[in-house]
């Protein structure tokens, strides 16, 4: 199967974001719960109703002639297991969307004017559910990436189920069923602190009495969306925002009391100190529309050495002053 992206589009720039964390100051790497990249080929295992695929991409052509070829490398091969998963690739790289309205608007920032070249065509990568991406980000908040790392590796070795191909093996995230079942205490033993396990808990159950429908948030407005998912206990404005940039394709989410995202506008925009939720509204006002796009971009500079940020980050600095002079 072959799927022909929107240009410009970059599969390798997509990838970074999903298949591991930035490396720590001290160089360490992470190992891939999920997501995988073997021999040039990103491959995901896909829940098929209880059946279990497991899918490869490749990504051939140019950034301005994209393409990417799909092929079910394990589990059922027939063509709705083909079209599930052509589908699943189309949404989860954005394949169909156009980002030149956000470049266009993006010219108009001195930073986010920089960014665009360095990382264009790069795309919101999608998780195939809402969730994963709900739970993962509940065992996020307010840790490290090293520990959350390891809570999620935890999760997903004891709950989750494999296939394994060609002497590997490939995880798939828990199912609500296996959550609903299981206790605070078992979490515990993970890591997972009490308050998170029992929000876990109660998510897992909702979903499989079927008193929480997560798939149907896509179907909603990005603000309805949001406000369902306010309303779940565990989930706050960060975790909502985060769901609905990384599982509901939502283009205008703007996570502003991110601490990582304050801390890297603090530093582009040569700002004397982290500014605050309030200050990082009113800076994005500018990219209103495309605010998750905008978010990425900044977010995905962590993947980046502190030589290039610091030289992008003069480059950006004598424009400024160039600028200032001509007026």
């Amino acid at each position: 199967m072959i799927i022909y992206p929107c240009p410009p589009f970059n599969f390798l720039q997509t990838l970074r974001f999903i298949l591991s964390p930035p490396a720590l100051l001290n160089g360490r790497q992470f190992a891939p719960l999920l997501d995988y990249f073997v021999d040039d080929e990103y491959r995901r295992v896909l829940d098929l109703g209880g059946d279990l695929i497991l899918y490869g991409v490749r990504g051939e052509g140019t950034a301005r002639n994209p393409q990417l070829h799909v092929r079910i490398l394990a589990g059922p091969s027939d063509r709705n297991s083909q079209r599930t998963a052509r589908a699943e690739v189309e949404r989860q790289f954005a394949t169909s969307l156009d980002l030149h309205p956000f470049y266009d608007r993006a010219e108009a920032d001195p930073v986010l004017r920089r960014l665009i070249v360095h990382f264009q065509g790069m795309r919101v990568p999608q998780a195939p559910q809402v969730f994963e991406i709900l739970i993962s980000a509940i065992i996020e908040q307010q840790v490290n990436l090293s520990f959350a790392h390891k809570v999620k590796k935890a999760l997903i070795v004891t709950y989750g189920r494999n296939v394994d191909f060609a002497g590997r093996r490939y995880s798939v995230f828990p199912e609500p069923a296996a959550l609903a079942v299981t206790t605070p205490r078992e979490l515990l033993r993970l890591q997972v602190s009490g308050p998170k396990a029992r929000y876990i808990m109660a998510i897992s159950r909702r979903v499989v009495d079927g008193t929480l429908d997560l798939e149907n948030l896509r179907q909603l407005e990005p603000a309805a969306a949001h406000e369902k998912l306010l309303e779940l206990k565990g989930v706050g404005p960060w975790t909502a925002q985060y769901a609905g940039m990384r599982a509901l394709s939502h283009l205008d989410c703007l996570p502003a009391a991110d601490v990582g995202l304050q801390k890297v506008i603090q530093h582009f925009y040569g700002l004397r100190k982290r500014p605050s939720p309030e200050r990082v509204q009113k800076m994005a006002h500018a990219w209103q529309g495309w605010r998750s796009y905008a978010t990425f971009y900044l977010w995905l500079t962590y993947w980046e050495n502190a030589e290039w940020k610091s030289r992008v980050r003069e480059e950006i600095q004598t424009l400024r002053r160039t600028s200032a002079k001509s007026k």
